[in-house]
């Protein structure tokens, strides 16, 4: 039985409604210019960094001692770091965000 005061429920008008809903994500927070820094020892950050500008070893050193600022993300795993020798790549996995922007 259905009642008469309530409006007829269309799943194809749900859907249309749904699909020009606009949805923040919001919930992760911004991570370009974060402020960043190794989780791992010099040896074992040597082996997950992937050069993109400077040297490795003076790069792994740096950002050891002063971290580094994320300037972009490659989907949600991957990170360009730059220091002040360079810029390299790490997986998201062997940072630690010590501050986020936005």
């Amino acid at each position: 039985m259905t009642n008469k005061n309530e409006p007829d429920f269309s799943l194809n008008d749900f859907r249309k409604w749904m699909s020009n809903q606009k949805f923040e994500s919001s919930k992760k927070p911004k991570l370009r210019g974060a402020i960043v820094e190794s989780r791992l020892g010099l040896k074992k950050l040597v082996t997950k960094m992937d050069v993109d500008q400077g040297d490795l070893y003076e790069m792994a050193k740096d950002f050891k001692r002063r971290g580094g600022t994320i300037l972009e993300c490659d989907g949600d795993n991957i990170l360009l770091v730059e220091v002040n020798s360079g810029t390299f790549r790490i997986p998201k996995f062997f940072v630690n965000v010590l501050s986020y922007s936005g």
